[in-house]
């Protein structure tokens, strides 16, 4: 059987690619970053284990269009295509299914991803789709699934492999049951980088202070947390499990001494913490990883690692940590239900930036209850960080309601969004009914991003360069390009749109009061 991995380029009127993959929220940018999808990435490799002919089929990164993506993909003839959705892409899903059915009528689609996984029906109904997923563990399921359809004919009625929603023979829809949760992550194979096509990934992406670089496969499937309400990894249907420790190590040195990796990002939502972080720090250096001029990064939150993990970490040469500010109010902290409170903020990123590490924040605004102030104590944080120097770089997003998380279901039962429509949802604009009008929102997303242009910040970047350390003179003279143009990106999806686009501002009364 052969089976296709496949990412459809997906363009708006503006020439803007849909980020698909790996992503959190689904954007579109004019000058893209194609992230691996790196649990797509361990299917993919779990099924050529498994004998199984597999194609890569990222049509994003590998720069086609979409004609000749579609037209690709009918000459291969797979036996099977499987796609990952999401929100605001959902409604070009169905329709492409549908146009490889009607090419393809024998191959099997299953559907994937966030959106899909908690309303499976509406996308058997909407489309042609054969399999739809009930869990992200894509690895796990696809390693089950697919050597079942191989050996069974009838398949459709038979399959006893828990976590799908198929459609039968008859055209009705059979659930086999909830996926296991929680699986062992060191069962799930480390990337196969080579049928990846690993490079394609390696040189347009923010988080790297050096290419090529590469993410990482997963530590920590899902999040450890998991509370945050509008983050897709919360719900019943998501719990977290953990790679060993060893294992990771193994895949790092084998990144770095087999294909000359120069940084490692490891995008598991939130990173080890505690006794694991400080066993890979130690075993980084034990292997003589740091000295290879290779730099280290993850996700973290605050309060989550202490003073003596973050001198570890530092002595390992990491450097890249992004961390979650969200928001800095105490309302909004709680309703998104983020664990912390304003005054950590500050403790965490000083004891990071103590040890040569480099915070990024992200930031989000448009929540349906953001008032003025709450807004403006968001911009003065950002900027007092931002020029004091405990954080190095930064991203700020809306808030936007999508893949059925918490907060979008609590904007369903409030009747705050604006728009039904799924196309809506792709973080451009503002879809909720707020308190300010939407070019508040804006104008304080333009302001954050200003702080890249603002002489007090570049001013900051080169007292660094008194330290004479690489990173920080590679920061100012490397990465300082690459990020300029990046926010201009960001400025023109965030903002410039709104005037093109976007519906007009709208305020709701009932959004002021606190639930």
């Amino acid at each position: 059987m052969k089976i296709a991995i496949s990412y459809p380029p997906i363009i708006n009127e503006f020439g803007q690619k849909a980020m698909v993959s790996q992503n959190r929220n689904v954007q579109y940018f004019k000058t893209p970053t194609y992230l691996l999808p790196v649990i797509h990435a361990q299917a993919a490799t779990w099924l050529k284990q498994l004998g199984f002919e597999v194609l890569w089929d990222d049509g994003n990164a590998q720069l086609k269009t979409y004609d000749k993506w579609f037209s690709d993909l009918v000459k291969a003839k797979p036996d099977v295509v499987v796609l990952e959705s999401t929100t605001p892409v959902m409604k070009f899903y169905w329709n492409t299914v549908g146009e490889i059915k009607k090419a393809l009528p024998n191959t099997i689609v299953v559907m994937t991803g966030y959106h899909s996984m908690r309303k499976p029906l509406e996308t058997l109904e909407k489309s042609a789709t054969d399999v739809v997923l009930r869990s992200n563990h894509i690895d796990f399921s696809l390693s089950k699934l697919i050597p079942f359809i191989a050996k069974d004919k009838n398949w459709r009625d038979t399959c006893t492999v828990d976590g799908f929603v198929i459609r039968t023979n008859t055209g009705s829809f059979r659930d086999t049951g909830n996926f296991k949760q929680v699986e062992p992550l060191e069962n799930s194979p480390i990337i196969d980088r080579d049928l990846v096509e690993w490079k394609r990934y390696a040189f347009e992406n923010g988080n790297y202070l050096q290419t090529p670089g590469t993410y990482a496969t997963s530590v920590i499937r899902d999040c450890m947390f998991g509370k945050c309400t509008f983050c897709r990894y919360n719900g019943p249907d998501l719990t977290f499990s953990m790679m060993p420790v060893e294992k990771s190590l193994d895949e790092y040195q084998m990144l770095i001494e087999k294909y000359g990796v120069k940084e490692i990002f490891d995008d598991s939502g939130v990173w080890y913490r505690g006794a694991e972080a400080r066993q890979f720090a130690k075993g980084i250096i034990e292997r003589g990883l740091h000295k290879k001029g290779c730099y280290f990064g993850f996700n973290t939150r605050f309060e989550y690692l202490d003073e003596d993990t973050i001198k570890l970490l530092a002595e390992a040469n990491f450097r890249f940590v992004l961390i979650g500010l969200e928001a800095v109010d105490e309302e909004t902290l709680r309703r998104l239900n983020k664990g912390y409170l304003p005054h950590h903020i500050e403790k965490t990123l000083a004891t990071m930036v103590k040890y040569g590490l480099h915070p990024h924040l992200t930031i989000m605004v448009g929540y349906y209850w953001q008032t003025q102030e709450q807004l403006d104590l968001t911009v003065k944080t950002v900027k007092h960080l931002m020029f004091s120097g405990l954080a190095r770089t930064l991203q700020v997003t809306i808030c936007t309601p999508l893949d059925y998380t918490p907060y979008h279901m609590e904007c369903i039962d409030n009747g705050v969004l604006l728009t039904q429509d799924y196309n809506d949802h792709d973080m451009s604009r503002i879809i909720v009914k707020t308190p300010l009008a939407h070019d508040q929102y804006y104008k304080a997303i333009r302001e954050m991003y200003s702080v890249a242009f603002d002489p007090r910040f570049i001013l900051r970047q080169m007292r660094y360069l008194l330290t004479f350390t690489k990173r920080d003179w590679q920061f100012l003279f490397t990465y300082g390009i690459r990020a300029v143009r990046r926010v201009r990106n960001h400025l023109f999806n965030l903002t410039e749109r709104q005037s093109l686009d976007a519906p007009k501002p709208q305020a709701s009364p009932a959004a002021q009061t606190p639930r």
